[in-house]
């Protein structure tokens, strides 16, 4: 008899550490290695986009929807790449939604605060944060609006580039001079081929007065994967073609932490156009409202 509970002892001994306290080390290092292990995740993402005309398509995307960073971006991808919203439980909460029972978190890195290395510089610590998608939570959910048409147009020429009717003959309908910085369109275009070319085109002129005069051949394709980007944003079709044309070719011989540089430019003239449309529609309600003043 004693010889089985001897037995019973060694299967299920009295010693639990499955609880034990971690030590600061311990907790240091956990931590160290599930941060590389999403830098690492983020290298594998990266290349399998830049290697696959669609899935970059589905990452500009993507970009459009969150508006997180491009390491998050492409963290959030590799985990859901159907994802479309994104907040982490307690922001659900706050708009009457709960995340579903069972639902894994998508693991992204939020910064958490400054620290000064030894060098003397400063660094941001950065811990893991879990999101969940919006398909992830119950109740109806409010979509983002999608801008008007007026709205898009004045946004992009209100205080902006100069733009001028044309009976141009170019390949493009819509056009962008470096000559003259003025944008030029032609008569008879569709919402979309209009809005699209605007859109372009504003990121060319952007592109240029931050860069120096743009060669569309070399720059092309960083301005118009912003310009997909914003048209994602803003409801405006585009197929991508000519970017989908170029993506693997422009990406070619990179290592992952330059074509991350090369995503994060292309997010930034993205955002820069994106900043100004949102002055310029911020200026003209601050002007209606006045003006509404006066009339009462």
């Amino acid at each position: 008899m004693d010889d089985i509970y001897s037995m019973l002892n060694k299967e299920n001994p009295k010693t639990d550490n499955s609880n034990k306290r971690m030590s600061k080390e311990e907790y240091a290092k956990m931590m160290s290695e599930n941060r590389k292990r999403l830098y690492d995740m983020s290298d594998v993402q990266v290349k399998k986009i830049s290697g696959n005309p669609s899935m970059y398509l589905d990452y500009l995307v993507m970009l459009a929807n969150t508006d997180y960073t491009v390491f998050n971006t492409l963290l959030v991808m590799a985990q859901n790449p159907e994802a479309t919203m994104l907040k982490d439980s307690a922001h659900w909460r706050e708009t009457g939604n709960y995340v579903n029972k069972g639902e894994k978190g998508i693991q992204i890195m939020e910064p958490k605060g400054e620290y000064t290395k030894r060098d003397g510089s400063t660094g941001v610590n950065y811990a893991i944060k879990y999101v969940f998608d919006v398909s992830q939570v119950n109740g109806d959910v409010e979509l983002h609006q999608v801008m008007r048409t007026g709205d898009i147009l004045h946004a992009l020429t209100y205080g902006g580039i100069p733009v001028k009717q044309s009976d141009m003959k170019s390949n493009y309908s819509v056009y962008y001079s470096s000559e003259d910085k003025t944008i030029y369109y032609c008569k008879n275009l569709t919402r979309d081929e209009l809005l699209n070319g605007f859109i372009r085109e504003t990121c060319y002129g952007e592109f240029e007065k931050q860069y120096g005069k743009i060669n569309r051949n070399r720059d092309g394709f960083i301005v118009e994967s912003s310009a997909y980007i914003l048209c994602s944003k803003l409801g405006v079709e585009n197929n991508g073609q000519s970017i989908t044309n170029e993506s693997v070719t422009y990406f070619s011989g990179m290592d992952a932490k330059e074509m991350k540089h090369n995503l994060t430019e292309i997010k930034t003239l993205a955002d820069d156009v994106n900043k100004q449309m949102e002055r310029a529609l911020y200026k003209r309600q601050e002007k209606d409202k006045k003006k509404n003043q006066e009339v009462r």
